[in-house]
C-alpha cells in the first residue's frame, strides 16, 4: 500500500530539512530488518524509553544480538557514557518536517541534537501533526497527562488528566525541543510507518483507534516495569 498524501508530504518535508535518510514502510514489522541493518552488532545503544521501539521487539532482538547499553539502570543511576546510537521515536512530526519533543530528564531530546554518532527515529503514523502549535498542545494536554497517570508520578496532571504547568518535582515535561532542521553533527536515519506506534493521538479520532494505541502502550509500559531493577 502506498503512503498517504499526508505521509508523502512529511517525507518530502523531512528531506527538504536535510534528513536525507528517510524510509517509509506500510507495515510496522517491515521496519525491523531495516533498522537492524543500520546498527552494527558491536554498537552501544542509548535506551530512552521508546514504546514504539519496544512494540516491535527491537530491544529484545538487540539484547540477544549482544548490543550494549540496553540494560535498565538501578534506582538513582543515570548513564554517563555517550552511546554510539540513539534508537528512539519522536513525540510529534509536523507536516513541514519539524520534530517536536517534550522530555523530563533530557536524555532523549538532547541526544537527538548532539553527542551521539547516529540517531535512528522510528515514527508511527499517529505522530503526524499539522504544525508545532498542534504538536505542543497534543503533547502537553493529551499525551503527557496520560503517561504521567499510567506510570504513577505525583503530578497534578496525573490526577486531573489536564496540564496545569505545575512545579512538581516529579514533573515529566521540563524540556521542549524543536528540531527545525537536521542537527549538523549527528547522522540521522528516519523510518516512518503507515501504522500507529507509541503514544500519540488526536482526541477527535475514533475511539477504537485511540484505545488500540493506548492498550499497546500499556502493554509496553507493563513490560518495562517488569524489567526494572527493584527499588530499595
Amino acid at each position: 500500500m502506498p503512503a498517504t498524501n499526508e505521509m508523502e508530504n512529511v517525507i518530502k518535508a523531512l528531506k527538504q530539512n536535510n534528513y536525507n535518510s528517510v524510509v517509509y514502510v506500510d507495515k510496522a514489522k517491515d521496519a525491523v530488518p531495516i533498522i537492524l541493518d543500520m546498527i552494527p552488532p558491536d554498537a552501544s545503544i542509548e535506551m530512552a524509553g521508546a514504546a514504539s521501539v519496544s512494540q516491535l521487539g527491537l530491544l529484545d532482538i538487540l539484547r540477544q544480538r549482544g548490543n550494549k547499553g540496553l540494560n535498565f539502570p538501578g534506582p538513582g543511576e543515570f548513564p554517563t557514557a555517550r552511546r554510539d546510537i540513539l534508537l528512539v521515536s519522536t513525540n510529534a512530526v509536523t507536516l513541514d518536517g519539524k520534530l517536536v519533543n517534550i522530555d523530563g530528564m533530557g536524555n532523549r531530546v538532547t541526544g537527538m541534537a548532539f553527542g551521539v554518532k547516529k540517531v535512528i527515529l522510528l515514527i508511527g503514523a499517529n505522530k503526524i501533526v499539522r504544525d508545532v502549535d498542534e504538536a505542543i498542545d497534543r503533547i502537553q494536554h493529551t499525551i503527557s497527562p496520560y503517561h504521567a497517570k499510567y506510570i504513577g508520578v505525583n503530578t497534578p496532571c496525573a490526577k486531573t488528566e489536564k496540564c496545569s504547568d505545575c512545579g512538581s518535582p516529579q514533573r515529566i515535561c521540563n524540556i521542549t525541543t524543536i528540531l527545525l532542521k537536521k542537527p549538523p553533527s549527528v547522522d540521522f536515519s528516519i523510518v516512518l510507518t503507515g501504522e500507529d506506534l507509541g503514544l500519540g493521538w488526536d482526541p477527535g479520532w475514533p475511539e477504537e483507534r485511540i484505545e488500540n494505541i493506548k492498550s499497546a502502550y500499556r502493554a509496553e509500559m507493563d513490560k518495562f516495569r517488569s524489567m526494572m531493577p527493584p527499588r530499595e
